[in-house]
């Protein structure tokens, strides 16, 4: 009992990584490519894209463990069809569905580890990610450049005659016409932009200034002014996994993303009687469907998904899982345990 089960399981190991590593890499890919178009935007240095990939690493395992499943039970059990593995089997004393027991434990876990993936890390990093992007393309806005004109630091337009070694700009001016005759003038001898990690200022010195109201205008001096943009939580808190999901409660669009990765991260046990029912056959009798069956369980797993994520209804993602589920049964029973 022991070594057939190791047997299968080992048989089932090799061929999923056959087919996770290089599905894996491609999508990879795909992310590295989103990566090198916000780093032609803005600077990111080597450590800082080893950190983005990071944020990135469980949506890119959600999107590949799945399909990669899908694809490696129905080659393994195409392959045991194929090559007399299953009669083999069968005439020492083991029944379909022991052989499919054999492989229940492994689908839970990978389940769990999609929820784990989806439900709990994939909030997390989605927040960080947007976060970092936000906070890196705000930096490079600050990055104001002498004699350009065009330049703003929030609100205000700014012009920079020049700039030092020390990112000290020389003579400048900055200009925020408001509302109703509203406006603000100042002109410095130098500025400097800083961030303090929870906000960006622009500091500065020796300057004087004008600002007006529709009933009069006022005209001061200074040594040194800090003007305050992009506070820290503009880019937003980064909230707990509950309390983002929490949302979905009153967000149709939040709930049906929800719903969407728990449908996803539980396909491996729906659909798993479908890919068995099948793929058990007999080769005298019938040809390999393996492709045909990959692609028809990914599209029935993926469509209901995405229609999932698009209306959020509870109602309909239990009447499609139950509906999995009872395909399921049906075809294992009809196809597998009445004829072997």
């Amino acid at each position: 009992m022991g070594k057939t089960r190791r047997y299968i399981l080992w048989t089932f190991a090799k061929t999923y990584l056959l087919v996770f590593l290089p599905f894996l890499l491609i999508v990879s890919l795909i992310f590295v490519i989103q990566l090198s178009i916000l780093s032609s935007k803005v600077n990111l240095e080597a450590g800082e894209l080893i950190q983005l990939f990071g944020y990135m690493l469980p949506e890119i395992f959600f999107y590949t463990i799945p399909l990669s499943l899908i694809a490696a039970l129905a080659n393994t059990f195409t392959r045991f069809s194929e090559e007399n593995e299953f009669i083999a089997l069968f005439s020492l004393g083991h029944t379909p569905g022991r052989i499919l027991r054999f492989m229940l434990p492994t689908l839970l876990l990978f389940s769990a580890l999609l929820l784990v993936l989806s439900v709990m890390l994939y909030p997390q990093m989605k927040q960080k990610l947007s976060q970092f992007k936000q906070k890196k393309i705000t930096e490079a806005t600050l990055k104001i450049a002498p004699n350009k004109l065009s330049q703003s630091f929030g609100d205000y337009h700014v012009f920079v005659e020049s700039k030092d070694r020390n990112d000290t700009y020389r003579n400048m001016v900055l200009f925020n016409r408001g509302k109703a005759g509203k406006y603000q003038l100042f002109i410095a001898e130098e500025g400097k932009v800083r961030n303090d990690g929870e906000r960006f200022s622009l500091t500065l010195r020796h300057g004087s200034g004008e600002t007006s109201t529709p009933d009069k205008i006022e005209n001061l001096h200074y040594r040194e002014l800090d003007i305050y943009q992009y506070p820290h939580n503009l880019y937003g808190e980064i909230v707990t996994s509950r309390e983002y999901w929490e949302k979905a409660l009153h967000d149709r669009g939040r709930r049906g993303k929800l719903l969407y990765l728990i449908f996803v991260s539980l396909s491996p046990i729906l659909a798993f009687g479908i890919i068995a029912a099948l793929t058990f056959y007999n080769p005298r009798y019938q040809r390999s469907l393996s492709i045909a069956v990959i692609f028809s369980v990914a599209l029935a797993v993926y469509i209901p998904a995405m229609v999932l994520k698009k209306t959020g209804s509870i109602p309909l993602f239990v009447t499609a899982s139950i509906l999995f589920l009872a395909i399921s049964t049906l075809l294992i029973r009809k196809k597998l345990l009445r004829h072997f």
